[in-house]
């Protein structure tokens, strides 16, 4: 698994995912860290489905970083934790996207406000560059071509 950025970088992942400890560079589950009340720096929260941004917005002054779990690609549930965490409470720091989420969600988790995404096992940094058909550059509304029609090479409109 790679951590991608929203340019498609592929960059060095200092997080320790799975610990229910917490230290410092470790990304907890959300139940772990709200037992807490003190917490090292930097440290995560992982947050499954079911957590709300509501819940996780009274942590955001003690985590660095916010990992929300997609268990399936069908559940959108956290494009909209992740737009209410950046548009109603203002987080600024980072929105991880991790689970099971496919390339051509890819430009949707950005303009959500997510600034990462760790990529399945099953689709490599590269599955998540976009690319235009032929003739869709800049000024066109053509859109990016669905993962299918990238790996099959083809060229056409979607």
């Amino acid at each position: 698994m790679a951590l991608i950025d929203a340019e498609v970088r592929v960059l060095e992942d200092n997080w320790i995912y799975g610990s229910e400890d917490i230290a410092a560079n470790v990304i907890v589950p959300f139940a772990v860290l709200a037992e807490n009340a003190t917490t090292p720096r930097p440290v995560g929260v992982r947050v499954g489905p079911d957590v709300g941004a509501d819940k996780v917005a009274a942590l955001l002054d003690r985590v660095d970083l916010v990992a929300i779990e997609f268990p399936k690609f069908r559940d959108g549930r956290g494009f909209t934790t992740a737009r209410v965490l950046r548009e109603k409470y203002g987080y600024k720091g980072e929105i991880r996207a991790v689970g099971h989420v496919i390339p051509d969600q890819f430009e949707f988790l950005i303009q959500c406000g997510f600034s990462t995404v760790l990529t399945p096992p099953e689709h490599p940094p590269e599955h998540f560059r976009p690319v235009v058909p032929a003739g869709g550059g800049e000024g066109t509304n053509k859109k990016p071509l669905q993962l299918l029609n990238r790996l099959v090479g083809h060229r056409g409109a979607v």
